[in-house]
């Protein structure tokens, strides 16, 4: 009796495990998006492992395990081979499929994309010393008039260039470490800059312009404190990335001296939300896109920060701005995006006027995808792009 209630949970162990990798396996092709034929494949390949199985109850445990451990990695290799998107790496598909499919629950669930709720409960206020610099590196908390700055330099460095940072947020989520690693980032594809990344004010306690005055002010410490503007890059992504392009546009308005070149990824410039990406890519974009187009919110982010302004105003959306006599300038964006014709809309302007724009698209990426995920080949990609461009501008 003893040996048969072994025997028998024995088996429902070995029955669970082959379900449980099924269901997995079925899971990560349904995530990668692959062709119907994989769906055969693997069914194939698991009747074949389970009628082994039946056949053959005796075979030992280990090479039960190993029978299925191939199938598991027959089915895993089918699925790298054919993938629908085979212009983006196997893990780029994965975490761009998985987000959107967290995302699609959560807004169901929610009524919201999980990306917005984030921002709204990231408004309170950074706390320096949260994060340290790697070694080699120091970090400092620069006090402006209304906001903050860290200035990040590699110890024994010139300190001559600076990457001017303006981080994302939709106006409303704050600076977070994730910015202080993109800062280490920026100085090591810059040939060891130092890199300042501002702390701005936010919405809803701070509505425009004031954000703009922050980044302004960040500039002019730069410039007062031995930084010359031919040595100074600015970098921003999304909202950060509309407020570089803000910040700049209000410059040469005002004849204040420009910096050498812009570093964008996904720039919030339109919040009009009138550009045809704002419909064509709803479906497709994963962090604030919607599972359906009835459902989907008019802006991909809320506007407070714009309070009752003029939404057309070129600081506030700068697709609205002119660009004669702009800095040269890199705009990288996810293929998926919402925000893509932002950046369609600047680069064609740019050009317009005979201005020095490199612009890429990354077919199956999404919102300043080098930012949060820096390990996918993408991403990295995206990162010697920048390495380049600053060698070059």
């Amino acid at each position: 009796m003893e040996n048969l209630w072994k025997g028998y949970l024995k088996n429902s162990f070995v029955y669970t495990s082959i379900v449980l990798l099924f269901i997995v396996i079925l899971l990560l092709a349904k995530l990668v998006e692959v062709q119907f034929i994989v769906y055969l494949f693997i069914l194939v390949f698991f009747g074949a492992g389970l009628t082994v199985l039946l056949r053959y109850k005796s075979r030992k445990g280990w090479k039960k395990f190993v029978l299925f451990l191939l199938i598991g990695l027959f089915s895993l290799l089918t699925i790298v081979c054919f993938r629908t998107n085979s212009e983006v790496s196997f893990y780029g598909n994965l975490m761009n499929n998985t987000i959107k499919t967290v995302n699609h629950v959560y807004e169901r669930k929610h009524g919201e994309s999980f990306v917005v709720a984030k921002m709204k409960k990231d408004t309170e206020s950074y706390q320096f010393g949260s994060w340290s610099a790697p070694k080699g590196y120091q970090n400092k908390k620069i006090e402006l008039k209304q906001a903050k700055g860290y200035l990040l330099s590699k110890l024994g460095s010139k300190h001559q260039k600076v990457v001017y940072q303006i981080h994302g947020g939709g106006y409303i989520g704050g600076f977070s470490n994730t910015y202080n690693e993109t800062a280490v980032n920026y100085s090591k594809s810059s040939g060891d800059s130092d890199v300042f990344s501002l702390d701005y004010r936010t919405a809803p306690k701070s509505l425009y312009p004031a954000a703009l005055e922050d980044a302004l002010e960040g500039y002019q410490w730069l410039l007062e404190h031995g930084y010359q503007a031919k040595n100074i890059r600015i970098a921003g992504d999304s909202a950060g990335a509309g407020l570089t392009l803000a910040l700049t546009l209000y410059l040469r308005d005002h004849q204040i001296v420009l910096p050498k070149s812009l570093i964008l990824v996904s720039p919030w410039a339109d919040l009009t939300a009138s550009g045809t990406s704002y419909k064509t890519k709803i479906l497709s974009d994963p962090l604030f896109g919607s599972y359906s187009v009835q459902t989907a919110p008019k802006y991909p982010v809320p506007i407070t920060y714009a309070g009752h302004h003029d939404l057309k105003d070129p600081y506030l959306s700068p697709v609205f701005g002119e660009y004669t006599n702009f800095p040269p300038m890199l705009i990288q964006t996810g293929a998926n995006e919402l925000l893509l014709s932002d950046s369609q809309t600047v680069v064609k302007k740019v050009q317009k006027v005979g201005g020095v724009v490199k612009f890429i698209e990354y077919p199956g990426m999404y919102h300043i995808f080098y930012i949060t995920s820096p390990k996918l080949q993408e991403s990295q990609n995206a990162w010697e792009m920048i390495q380049t461009f600053i060698k070059q501008y």
